[in-house]
């Protein structure tokens, strides 16, 4: 990277601010594919054939509870691990050997992770430094950096002087500094408060739009998937249960442990029989009918808002709880073999809901998800 180049990087970075969204000339969009990668702790398989194509300028999210495999897969992309087998292909380009320190990624960790003798100028501009640019380009940079994520006023402030929120975002801003190639994000809000996580959050995606630079997300955290990514990989014991868009993943989960990772979601007994089930005295077409899934008792499996409700004397169900949502209301309802679902509810609609009312509720007449019975 030439002093020349990061000056006009750093131009169209300004220029990005004041106009709206613009890709910066130095972040060009960078293909991603994760081919086949395991990887295995003595007897523990973090990773089991996992692939992953990211189109240029996307972001995708990796989502799934603690040791599912999602940070291992950061790690060997950033080059911080080594698969045992597969491959990670940056532009077509097998980088797989390729030392972490020439990969030209960047990373922003949940941690922080600022050098504590250096103010937040300095923070950012650290990267560009240890490329050789000249001391005036680098901190016009990582001014311009600093303004973009809102804290010029903190340029001169140390980490200790900074909120939580502060710090990541010059976290992120030093990350972006050098124009990865690729942005990592390792549950980089996980250890702030909610409404922080909030604003954080919108700030990435914005950011990210902006640069269009491919970047690869890694949270437990639903939420923060589904409002932030293009794409939502759910992982489940190493494996790749099902990656789409948000709306898609939601919509239509490929398997019972995504449909229940992402949302709420109820299990109500029925019975399967051929590409029906009968449940709440209603037959309704499968969605699924995998090799897991065998005919005889299953759970079907409902979203709150896909279940039907009504008030009726002698109904199948009765009123225990309320839960006021602000527009929406959910309600709990307990059905016969003790089996409690819950049911969300336009709050207008549920105001009369109280606990101990008779209902009647029914299933959605869409295909329905099925699993095995627990």
């Amino acid at each position: 990277m030439t002093a020349n180049v990061t000056g006009n990087t750093a131009r169209n970075a300004a220029a990005a601010t004041a106009d709206g969204p613009r890709q910066m000339a130095g972040a060009r969009g960078t293909s991603v594919v994760l081919r086949d990668l395991n990887r295995a702790f003595g007897a523990t398989r973090a990773l089991d054939g996992l692939s992953i194509e990211m189109a240029p300028g996307e972001l995708v999210a990796l989502l799934g509870p603690s040791g599912c495999g999602k940070t291992t897969a950061l790690r060997i992309v950033a080059g911080f691990e080594t698969a045992d087998t597969g491959s990670v292909l940056v532009d077509g380009k097998d980088i797989s050997s390729v030392p972490a320190a020439k990969r030209d990624m960047g990373m922003v960790f949940q941690s922080y992770s600022l050098f504590p003798n250096m103010n937040a100028l300095d923070n950012v501009a650290f990267g560009l430094r240890m490329r050789k640019i000249a001391t005036a380009e680098r901190r016009k940079h990582a001014s311009e950096l600093l303004d973009m994520v809102g804290l010029s006023p903190q340029a001169k402030q140390y980490p200790h002087q900074l909120s939580g929120g502060q710090q990541q975002r010059v976290a992120l801003a030093r990350a972006l500094a050098i124009e990865p190639r690729v942005l990592l994000l390792d549950e980089p809000l996980s250890a702030l408060d909610a409404k922080v996580r909030l604003q954080l959050r919108e700030q990435i995606r914005t950011l990210q739009q902006r640069l269009g630079t491919t970047t690869l997300f890694v949270t437990h955290d639903q939420e923060e998937a589904l409002s932030m990514a293009d794409r939502v990989g759910v992982m489940n014991k190493g494996r790749l249960e099902q990656i789409a868009a948000p709306d898609e993943l939601y919509d239509h989960p490929a398997t019972a442990f995504v449909a229940e990772f992402v949302g709420i979601m109820n299990r109500i007994p029925g019975e399967l029989h051929g590409g029906t089930v009968t449940a709440l005295e209603q037959t309704v077409p499968v969605m699924n009918q995998g090799a897991d899934v065998s005919a005889g008792p299953v759970d079907v499996l409902v979203r709150p808002e896909g279940l039907a409700m009504q008030v009726i004397e002698n109904g199948n169900g009765i009123v225990t709880t309320r839960t006021f949502l602000g527009s929406v209301t959910r309600v709990g309802v307990l059905l016969s073999g003790d089996v409690t679902v819950q049911i969300d509810k336009a709050s207008s609609e549920a105001a009369s809901l109280a606990p101990g009312t008779s209902v009647s509720v029914g299933l959605p007449p869409d295909p329905v998800l099925v699993a095995p019975r627990t």
